[in-house]
């Protein structure tokens, strides 16, 4: 009876071990690099971007240790993406996925370093558009309007001029966003992105001190420049229409800098 009942006993733990969750603990991969995975794994094979440990506990029990494997690093969110980051080896989680067998196992996909280093609350209101330096010159100006909702201008005439009026009316609003306008002149193409900052960028030119609240970047082939502005306008019932931006000299005098011009058919 005492060997029967510690045989049940034995038989329920391993039940338990096997589909509930438990405990994470550390582990090697085959570069000697530490991950928190759930208890009773192994390492089994890695990729560039992801790494799988396997055991003989259920697929359920692993995936719910894995999730708390996910936040034993430090939470991070950027570019409208959950990430945890794990400092010690420079390593951002991005999730994991569990697959049934015997015996079963977990993947965890990741990036290497910060995935969200250099991010800041602005950026959120840019990072659908990508980086400008990302940008495709090569694509066909009537699709960068239609597809892209860029503002585009081709040889002094607006394809969509009522891009430009939306961003105009959330600017006015002071509604933070951002514009990208592609300039097509003689084939040759320029890319503009103004965006309307959360968080200015303080400047100190001399004795004047002032907050930029305009980013202004620009991109011709592979050159790409960037400036912080302190005022934006536009002329309007007038062709061409012109678009600027301005910053002030030490002296606190406005200097006005013209981003693009464009007409209405």
């Amino acid at each position: 009876m005492k060997a029967a009942k510690r045989i049940l006993i034995g038989a329920a733990v391993l039940l338990a071990l096997y589909f509930m969750p438990f405990i994470t603990v550390q582990s090697a991969d085959n570069a000697n690099r530490t991950w928190r995975v759930p208890f009773g794994t192994w390492f089994t094979g890695a990729t560039e971007n992801s790494v799988t440990f396997s055991g003989i506990r259920s697929s359920y029990a692993l995936a719910k240790d894995s999730e708390n494997a996910l936040h034993s690093g430090e939470e991070i969110k950027c570019y409208g993406k959950t990430y945890y980051y794990l400092k010690d080896s420079d390593i951002s989680l991005v999730g994991y996925q569990t697959a049934d067998g015997i015996p079963a196992s977990v993947t965890f996909t990741y990036q290497n370093g910060n995935a969200c280093k250099g991010w800041t609350s602005d950026d959120e209101v840019a990072w659908e558009l990508g980086a400008i330096e990302d940008a495709d010159l090569s694509i066909d100006p009537q699709k960068a309007a239609d597809d892209l909702q860029w503002f585009v201008i081709v040889d002094g005439v607006a394809l969509n001029p009522g891009i430009y009026n939306d961003f105009s009316r959330l600017v006015k609003q002071g509604v933070f966003s951002i514009l990208r306008t592609m300039i097509v002149e003689n084939g040759e193409v320029k890319l503009v992105d103004i965006q309307l900052l959360e968080n200015p960028e303080k400047q100190k030119i001399g004795d004047n001190e002032q907050e930029a609240y305009y980013r202004v970047a620009t991109r011709t082939g592979k050159d790409v420049s960037e400036a912080f502005y302190t005022r934006y306008s536009e002329t309007a019932e007038v062709t061409p229409r012109t678009v600027s931006v301005y910053e002030k000299d030490a002296e606190g005098m406005e200097h006005e800098t013209k981003l693009f011009t464009y007409k209405i058919n």
